[in-house]
């Protein structure tokens, strides 16, 4: 009788560590999504259906990804993912990406960074003038900002500002009051 218990609590302890060991998995591969869409999904410069397409993902495929932000919607969804590596920004549109854990955290840290708009700018959905425009802020007024990446060219400036209220600015029309902000990471 103490035999077969003994064997019991050993494969209940077998069984309990195998369940750990998977739930760690899990955990580990949180910030990793698998490409859902029917076709090959379209990597972007940045997080916009306007901007240039520099790849493509097959669908099914497991991909790590950086961070989120938003951008211009894709079926009614406007979050963006950033995967990590590349020289430029790569970008997939969240709407075709099944998170396998937990979503990756949003791009940027607890700094945030001020910046005064140095004429009219609009504030956008998604960084490029083809997104749609949702506010103008005055010259002079100030913006606070969460990150910056590189998108759609403006007077010579690629560089767009992410800020606090999940919108984008170019940079070509802010000034950085001390510090220029991070990159989108």
């Amino acid at each position: 009788m103490i035999k077969k218990m003994v064997s019991l609590a050993a494969a209940t302890l077998t069984a309990s560590a195998a369940l750990v060991a998977m739930t760690a998995t899990t955990a580990d591969a949180a910030g990793d999504g698998k490409v859902i869409s029917r076709t090959n999904l379209t990597v972007r410069h940045a997080p916009s259906t306007h901007a240039n397409a520099v790849g493509s993902i097959k669908p099914g495929k497991v991909i790590p990804l950086n961070c989120k932000v938003t951008g211009s919607s894709v079926g009614g969804n406007n979050r963006w993912y950033l995967l990590p590596g590349g020289d430029e920004g790569e970008w997939v549109s969240a709407r075709y990406i099944k998170n396998l854990g937990s979503a990756p955290g949003w791009c940027g840290n607890d700094e945030r960074f001020v910046g005064k708009a140095t004429a009219n700018v609009r504030v956008r959905v998604g960084p490029n003038t083809q997104d749609t425009a949702v506010d103008t802020l005055g010259k002079g007024d100030g913006i606070d900002i969460i990150c910056k990446t590189n998108a759609k060219n403006v007077d010579g400036n690629t560089r767009w500002y992410w800020t606090k209220d999940h919108r984008w600015v170019s940079a070509r029309y802010v000034d950085n009051v001390g510090r220029s902000p991070n990159w989108c990471v």
